[in-house]
């Protein structure tokens, strides 16, 4: 079995250049004749066969909100296949020159925690990684540190994981509200 992260990715800039992604990259899959694989061939344009399917949830987003004068974002939640996430979407960023990326990662796995961001803009990256100091301490905050059997699902893990990326989104998203 591959291994899986958590991701989201947030998609910022001008509200234009936020809808025409979002119509491209439609993720609401419908089960119903030629509209299911039309949606799902937009869909692939952006986000790869791993990041569709999923494992234990498919993909979803929220609804775009304004973050600053005509500046929109909108968020997708996924679980990713593998950790070169940000490549797939440096890529992609070189197609979309107005808007921002910004890629957030969750690996939770065994004897492994790793959480951070990257800001991505027309092909290039920064990288933002948790400190494990700060991991150990938010784990042991919510008593995560505690569980010598890596049981799944398991609540303060779960806790204190979405506390994890929440702190790499927020150190990247004020990137976003700077957008040109």
């Amino acid at each position: 079995m591959a291994e899986r992260c958590n991701a989201r990715l947030i998609v910022a800039g001008p509200g234009l250049a936020v809808e025409r992604f979002r119509r491209t990259a439609n993720v609401g899959l419908s089960t119903h004749g030629s509209k299911s694989r039309l949606k799902t061939a937009r869909a692939w344009r952006i986000f790869r066969g791993d990041i569709l399917v999923g494992e234990a949830q498919e993909i979803f987003s929220e609804k775009a909100a304004r973050i600053g004068p005509d500046v929109f974002a909108k968020k997708y939640v996924f679980r990713a296949s593998s950790d070169d996430g940000q490549e797939h979407f440096r890529l992609i960023s070189q197609f979309y020159p107005d808007l921002s990326f910004v890629y957030i990662y969750g690996w939770d796995g065994w004897n492994e925690f790793s959480y951070g961001s990257y800001f991505i803009r027309r092909g290039a990256m920064r990288s933002y990684r948790v400190p494990v100091r700060l991991i150990s301490r938010t784990l042991a905050k919510y008593g995560a540190d505690d569980n010598p059997n890596d049981e799944w699902p398991y609540g303060p893990e779960i806790d204190a994981e979405h506390e994890l990326m929440d702190l790499a989104e927020t150190r990247r998203t004020k990137w976003l509200m700077n957008q040109k």
